[in-house]
């Protein structure tokens, strides 16, 4: 176990509101010294920010790339050129942030965003790209000064946090783009767009009217498109919308890049990056599919792309309490009714987490017939399956690995 995880044993969903503990923090550790970007959004954001992280290494930059959560561990949070930093680097920054963190009693999440800058300074990178891991206004990655802000597609998720319409939410999320930064806005609802329209930073791109991509293509193998109708890129990721997020990531590169680096900016034609839990292909025949899909966007997305690819699919789902099971429930008997599989709930064991007869409750008051399963062992599954709903079913999923063991 990291020195860091030691430290927060059973206090990672501590919350505190305010901004003023990481202000000090940020300052008493000297900031940043490098250009960064800094995503936000409600869906694509990890993805986005992997894709503009693969786009400036390949412009032979160092790059620094902090998101959150994770999956399987915690230096999946803090990479540098794509890859984890190691145990003993991560707990040798640890130890000389850790009087910062005790000082002013940061929270796991604020704590995590000091350890990144410490790492990236030892590495010395050239650059970074940061995550916003909640909102915008209230994150701690938005006390840093940024260079270029993007904000992906935002819908309704976390309301108790940020507001109950989809207008309180981009409010939030509008707040990383800052005078001076330059803006890049991803595929948003026009309506809410032409609300906010003069809160945007003088220089903002907007998909569609800006940079757009086109010809796209999916399989279970991966998306290929045509970034502005003029160059082939290819994915590994699967789904329409990664090729959104893509372009995204492509048009952000770009004026990062040229404005800020004053490097000359090229569009690669393959975007290597693999992604766990974002349409991860466990098995192709039959197909077995982890998506971390945990709202109602993210889940049409997913099953749209199912839809696309003909996966006539059982689905395998657990959730958290704190979003709205309903309406994601909803979204998820649409597919069903398409696919005619058959609805597995599955508890996820935290304090957040739903149990299995509670989302059978909510499944069966929309006509959803299940069963609840305790754990999903891959190898067992022989038929089309997908397993959705949160990023902590992947504690649920017995690997391959195991049942060979």
């Amino acid at each position: 176990m990291l020195l860091f995880e030691r430290y927060f044993q059973d206090k990672e969903f501590i919350w505190k509101p305010g901004l003023e503990r990481i202000k000090r923090a940020v300052r008493e550790i000297g900031g940043k010294s490098y250009p960064s970007i800094i995503v936000a959004g409600t869906n694509g954001k990890g993805s986005t920010c992997h894709f503009i992280a693969e786009i400036l290494k390949k412009h032979g930059l160092r790059v620094g790339l902090f998101t959150s959560p994770h999956l399987f561990r915690f230096s999946e949070r803090i990479k540098v050129d794509l890859k984890e930093v190691n145990d003993e680097a991560l707990d040798k920054a640890f130890y000389e942030v850790k009087g910062v963190v005790e000082k002013h009693e940061l929270t796991y999440f604020e704590a995590s965003l000091i350890l990144a800058l410490r790492v990236f300074e030892e590495f010395k990178v050239d650059c970074a790209v940061f995550e916003v891991g909640l909102g915008g206004r209230l994150d701690a990655t938005n006390v840093l000064d940024h260079e270029v802000g993007v904000i992906t597609t935002v819908g309704l998720d976390h309301q108790s946090y940020l507001g109950d319409t989809l207008e309180e939410i981009f409010a939030e999320k509008l707040a990383v783009l800052k005078p001076g930064m330059v803006g890049v806005v991803s595929r948003n609802d026009l309506g809410v767009l032409k609300k906010f329209s003069d809160r945007f930073p003088e220089e903002t791109y907007f998909y569609g009217a800006d940079f757009w991509e086109d010809e796209v293509s999916v399989s279970l193998s991966g998306t290929s498109f045509y970034y502005m109708s003029q160059v082939p890129v290819s994915l590994k990721v699967v789904g329409k919308h990664q090729s959104v997020n893509a372009a995204c990531a492509l048009k952000a590169s770009h004026v990062f890049v040229e404005r800020f680096l004053e490097r000359k900016f090229f569009i690669p034609q393959s975007i290597d990056v693999t992604l766990n839990g974002r349409f991860e292909v466990l098995r192709q025949n039959p197909p077995l599919l982890f998506d971390v899909a945990h709202n109602e966007d993210a889940l049409k997305s997913l099953f749209s792309t199912l839809k696309e690819l003909n996966v006539r699919a059982s689905v395998f789902y657990g959730g958290l309490r704190d979003k709205n099971q309903l309406v994601n429930l909803r979204v998820v008997k649409e597919y069903l009714d398409w696919s005619g599989g058959e609805f597995y709930a599955v508890s996820i064991d935290n304090e957040r987490g739903l149990k299995a007869e509670e989302i059978l409750e909510i499944a069966k008051s929309l006509g959803i017939k299940g069963e609840k399963v305790e754990r999903i062992e891959v190898g067992r599954v022989d038929f089309p399956a997908v397993v959705t709903g949160s990023f902590y079913l992947i504690d649920k999923i017995k690997s391959e690995r195991e049942l060979q063991e």
